[in-house]
């Protein structure tokens, strides 16, 4: 199960990024503002997997 976790928040963050994409463009009027926090989402969620399940196992 543990290995799947890491898959499952890339997928949880598809919607998300979409969603934080709508709210930021509509709040700022700005796509390029919009597309780079839904691509900062990605980045996050991705430094958050690789702190939490690259320990080693002991």
């Amino acid at each position: 199960m543990k290995q799947k976790i890491p898959g499952i928040l890339f997928l949880l963050a598809m919607p998300l990024s979409v969603l934080l994409y709508i709210k930021v463009e509509a709040l700022s009027g700005s796509e390029i503002l919009g597309l780079f926090s839904a691509v900062a989402l990605y980045v996050l969620v991705a430094i958050v997997i690789a702190l939490l399940f690259n320990k080693k196992e002991q």
